[in-house]
């Protein structure tokens, strides 16, 4: 397979940077909460108008019986993967948690890797650590021949891509269960404070994102409201805002033109009534990793109490 990199430096450096982490420290101190304007689109495309379905939130379901249950996603496939589902037993919200979308960035799917243990005390917790298995085990972003899942929404249950697939699976899974809250944890090579605005994907450390939906306008302010008090200056969160989840059309290998609704988790409120996304990025620069795992596990732990689920 040929792996695709977000920058080919970029790659190699957060590969170097796995190898070589070290135990990180904690800090303290609280900063304002910061929202910048609007999220850069890759391809310059026009915001896409949130569905006016999104804007009502979908009633708690029924609370199912306490329990967990583990299913395979992409059974069959070089891509399957585990997810995980605990039910609390009393009546409260669905939330889903992303882990492993990419493969070379180890602290969302670490951390993902506790949230799955985790026990929610009201409604259900959903998590699907290690998204994109392939990548995880060569330690790139993704392969060509699979796509790149966080490009594929809504995804598609005939795609010839893996990874389309995948989208597709996830989002009926946030159907199935009432998902109300999505969260897509990742990492990004630059802190987004220490660039200069628009730098790109690859410039967009300590920054958490919501995409259209019910929750859209607040939610993320409180995740940070939360997490900042309890981290050093270096990693405050910046919100920012995701209208803007377009992504450019791309053309699959074969030469077969590639799916044209293909965007970002960022796009799943649009897919799923009542769903609000948030996708937050960690910094690997001169982050160490048990620091980046312990920062998402922080935000995590801040959704899940807004949540009222811990």
């Amino acid at each position: 397979m040929r792996p695709i990199t977000r920058r080919a430096f970029l790659a190699s450096s957060a590969a170097v940077a796995f190898a070589a982490c070290t135990p990180g420290g904690s800090g303290s101190g609280s900063k304002q909460v910061v929202v910048a304007p609007q999220l850069a689109a890759e391809g310059n495309e026009p915001p896409v108008p949130t569905p006016a379905s999104t804007l009502i939130p979908a009633p708690s379901p029924t609370p199912l019986p306490r329990g967990s249950e583990e299913r395979v996603l992409l059974a069959g496939t070089p891509s399957e993967t585990r997810l995980s589902i605990r039910h609390s037993g009393a009546r409260g919200p669905a939330t889903m948690v992303l882990g492993g979308v990419h493969g070379n960035e180890p602290g969302g799917w670490l951390a993902a890797d506790e949230v799955a243990s985790w026990e929610p005390t009201a409604g259900s917790l959903i998590v699907l650590p290690r998204a994109n298995i392939q990548a995880l085990n060569a330690f790139v972003r993704t392969f060509d021949e699979i796509a790149d899942l966080n490009r594929m929404y809504p995804g598609d249950p005939d795609s010839v891509f893996l990874m389309e697939r995948l989208a597709f699976e996830i989002l009926q899974t946030c159907r199935e269960f009432g998902v109300e809250l999505l969260l897509d944890m990742h990492e990004s090579w630059a802190f987004y404070a220490e660039y200069p605005p628009n730098s790109g994907t690859g410039a967009l450390g300590q920054t958490i994102t919501a995409g259209p939906g019910p929750q859209q306008d607040s939610f993320g302010q409180r995740i940070a409201s939360i997490a900042n008090p309890q981290v050093a200056q270096r990693e405050q969160f910046i919100v920012r805002e995701g209208t803007q989840f377009g992504r450019p059309t791309a053309t699959a290998p074969s030469g077969q033109p590639q799916s044209l609704r293909g965007r970002s988790s960022l796009s799943a409120g649009g897919h799923v009534p009542g769903l609000t996304p948030i996708l937050v990025e960690m910094g690997q620069t001169d982050q160490p990793l048990d620091r980046r795992v312990e920062l998402h596990l922080i935000t995590a732990r801040a959704v899940l109490q807004l949540q009222g689920q811990i």
